[in-house]
């Protein structure tokens, strides 16, 4: 049997989550257009008959703010301990920055195998992927203690296009070893923690911009019975104010959020679903670390 681990890194809303997705077939990370959708190290595994190949998505890398910020940067730092290839996902339809060049530098001093991915290759001309790849030529060639990109691939998540591809080329970097998970799972992650993750995908799409990134979300409490789970969510803001925006005129935005949300959980669940939503404002939240550990981001799992 052959398995391994393979981190996806890259700058915000170049469309890792996206990728892990189309890689595993099921919705893992939650993908909205906004940056820094994703917070935590998520798991996605894809197991067939004879390999296990397990993708961890990353928050996207960036310049911390606050303890969450931190929390964030972390998850990258410790994503790419003892994997056994990264795949650094850039943006097609952007500039190919002086930052993502040494980002990807860094990497290839490391033992693991890279990958560069440009992806959203649907968004764009040939013509404009061109000039990517004359930037990165120089990097497909071993120099001092820098390995080569191993291979630099155009994808779309939305087509499909070059996935098969790219799981191709990653299968290769696996080992003979035993399974790291169940050959049925598909995420390290509970239940709790992906209906949080649902809704906070819906708030983050339904919201104005300057909200979204000051929202958590905490499961009460979560009960079967009789075919019916019951789910009792508080959604957690940073101001009154905002809290007046999440609820919306006569509550309709938080019914909005959660008729979207509901819908996504029934299918995760595979049963009826009522939710009560409960918006309670938390000043300055992203950065006490009591109430990240009690939303999920604990700083020391990142240790």
């Amino acid at each position: 049997m052959l398995s391994g681990f393979i981190a996806i890194l890259g700058k915000p809303n170049v469309g890792k989550s996206s990728l892990m997705n189309a890689l595993v077939g099921e919705k893992i990370s939650i993908v909205t257009p906004k940056a820094q959708t994703t917070r935590d190290k998520i798991l996605g595994i894809v197991t067939d008959d004879d390999s296990q190949m397990v993708f961890v998505d990353t928050p996207g890398v960036h310049k911390p703010q606050s303890k969450l910020g931190d929390y964030m940067n972390a998850c990258v730092s410790t994503a790419t301990d003892g994997v056994d290839a990264v795949v650094i996902v850039l943006d097609a339809s952007k500039r190919l920055t002086d930052s993502e060049i040494s980002f990807i530098e860094k990497n290839l001093m490391r033992s693991s195998s890279v990958y560069v991915v440009i992806n959203k290759t649907d968004l764009v001309s040939y013509e404009k992927i061109y000039p990517m790849l004359s930037q990165l030529a120089y990097l497909t060639r071993e120099e001092g203690k820098r390995a080569a990109i191993k291979e630099i691939i155009p994808t779309s998540c939305r087509t499909g296009y070059n996935i098969d591809v790219l799981k191709t080329y990653l299968k290769g970097e696996l080992v003979e070893g035993d399974c790291y998970f169940d050959p049925d799972e598909i995420t390290d992650k509970s239940e709790r923690y992906m209906i949080c993750e649902i809704i906070r995908e819906k708030a983050l799409l339904f919201l104005q911009d300057e909200i979204p990134h000051g929202i958590g979300v905490y499961i009460q409490t979560m009960v079967y019975e009789d075919g019916l789970a019951n789910i009792d969510v508080d959604i957690i803001c940073e101001k009154e104010s905002h809290k007046s925006i999440i609820i919306g005129e006569k509550g309709s935005k938080l019914k909005t959020i959660g008729e979207r949300a509901r819908a996504d959980i029934e299918k995760l669940l595979g049963c009826k679903v009522y939710i009560k939503l409960f918006v309670k404002v938390r000043a300055d939240w992203r950065n006490k670390g009591n109430v990240l550990r009690d939303i999920g981001y604990d700083p020391k799992k990142n240790l």
